[in-house]
């Protein structure tokens, strides 16, 4: 005969550790947040066709107006301020990492004004998670989460 033993306390302990575990999401966010910089450097590289949706070009007045002031550069990277703020950490990158959460932005005013199109300024999104993004997402969240479960002793598949 053979008999296997296993009392409830270990069991329980285990759940608990693994749920501890699960709750604090932070090391995932933080590579989020590197994958996410990454997207919205493509996102200005592509001028908006990255997301399926190419930004309006600039009118003739302000290109002109432009060319004087900040030669070549391409839309939305006049001084570069609002680039550096969502593709790198700058006094004005949005990264607040929390065990459940993350926000991730600009704080720069002018990067609403154009994300949604306000004012004078069409709408040109620059923040923006497509189909594929979502995918990366969850494969990021889902390698932290089976990390967590190897280290609080679960076998993963």
């Amino acid at each position: 005969m053979i008999k296997v033993n296993w009392k409830i306390d270990e069991a329980v302990a285990g759940l608990e550790a693994i749920l501890a575990r699960l709750r604090d999401l932070r090391p995932a966010w933080q590579a989020l947040v590197i994958y996410l910089r990454r997207s919205t450097q493509l996102q200005f590289a592509s001028q908006g066709s990255r997301s399926g949706s190419p930004w309006q070009a600039l009118t003739v007045r302000y290109a002109t107006r432009k060319e004087r002031v900040y030669p070549g550069q391409p839309i939305l990277r006049a001084s570069d301020q609002l680039y550096r703020s969502v593709t790198a950490a700058s006094p004005d990158s949005i990264v607040e990492i929390e065990p459940q959460s993350l926000n991730f932005g600009t704080s720069l005013a002018r990067g609403g004004y154009h994300q949604r199109g306000e004012g004078r300024n069409p709408r040109r999104p620059f923040l923006v998670v497509t189909a594929e993004d979502r995918r990366q997402i969850k494969k990021i969240v889902r390698a932290h989460l089976r990390g967590q479960a190897a280290l609080s002793g679960f076998e993963v598949a």
